[in-house]
């Protein structure tokens, strides 16, 4: 807190959550603020196994303290290694964005001229995409990375962490739709030719990681409130002015109306339309069959009634 009892402006911002929980959404929305630059997710830290962080790279290409070593990391980062399709996502677009807008000089340059770390190396990444959007304010969303919250924390003692939360119903219906429509890794590519299995697969990886978000959100709720804010997706669709009003508070910077300009997404007669579509909450009620969301219910039960989707239960097919 400053000496007026506002709050400090944040030095960074990360945008986490589970995959289709609305990160992108809040991605955009922060991005329109004219100080705040997030960056599209790099999976730096790593995904749901640890080894599968980019920051691998930086392990494995020696002393950073050596010119030699920076130079050939530059070479991985802007090479095929962080392009390919590791096991449950696809490779992550940041890195084509490197590719195509900053030199390799130009990461070299920040990287030599900045700390020589695993920190050192992501700040330059990160304030590479901010240098480019000519904003203050550096950040990144990758939904994952809310595992490594503490690591965030320390590395950025004055940096918010925005954790978006969607009803898990909602995410098995768009995450299902999309492993159908684009089986871009393993082992969707197997799956999608047997769509009952693709179901049960994907139904039991969203209540598997929507219960351990779930549990990352008591801990850092507990340990770090002046850094830590939960976001529910349905309120941010709902009543978009009010909850970035809010949001913009805790981030320590003016709220500004061009955030609220926005292009829906969704697959329908909406789609491009100026706004945020508040339908996008309930949704998933027309799409889901009846067995998936009762078996979501049984998997997660008295969980969802901790963040407000607490509607009576269905019953099964049958």
């Amino acid at each position: 807190m400053t000496r007026d009892g506002s709050a400090q402006i944040a030095e960074a911002v990360f945008v986490v959550g589970v995959s289709r929980s609305g990160t992108s959404l809040m991605r955009r929305i922060l991005g329109r603020h004219s100080q705040i630059a997030i960056a599209p997710e790099n999976h730096y830290l790593g995904h749901l196994l640890p080894r599968y962080g980019v920051r691998n790279l930086v392990w494995g290409s020696g002393d950073l303290h050596r010119d030699e070593a920076v130079r050939e990391l530059v070479g991985r980062l802007y090479g095929p290694e962080v392009q390919r399709h590791p096991w449950l996502r696809e490779s992550s677009y940041f890195w084509s964005w490197l590719g195509e807008r900053v030199p390799a000089a130009e990461l070299e340059r920040l990287i030599l001229a900045g700390e020589r770390s695993e920190r050192g190396v992501f700040t330059a990444l990160l304030r590479a995409y901010a240098d480019v959007r000519g904003k203050p304010i550096m950040g990144e969303k990758t939904p994952a990375h809310i595992e490594w919250a503490e690591t965030l924390l320390d590395w950025y003692p004055e940096a918010r962490i925005v954790h978006m939360v969607r009803d898990p119903r909602a995410i098995y219906v768009s995450e299902l739709r999309r492993r159908l429509e684009q089986p871009v890794s393993a082992p969707y590519r197997w799956l999608v030719r047997a769509p009952p299995l693709m179901g049960v697969f994907v139904l039991h990886l969203v209540a598997w990681e929507w219960a351990r978000a779930l549990a990352r959100h008591r801990r850092l709720s507990r340990a770090m409130p002046r850094n830590y804010r939960m976001v529910r997706f349905e309120d941010l669709v709902r009543e978009p002015e009010a909850t970035i009003e809010a949001l913009a508070a805790f981030l320590g910077v003016p709220m500004e109306r061009r955030m609220l300009r926005q292009k829906m997404v969704s697959h329908d007669g909406r789609q491009g339309r100026p706004g945020i579509d508040p339908t996008t909450a309930t949704r998933w009620r027309e799409l889901i069959d009846k067995p998936s969301e009762w078996w979501l219910r049984r998997l997660l039960g008295a969980r969802l009634a901790e963040v407000g989707y607490d509607d009576p239960p269905a019953r099964p097919a049958g």
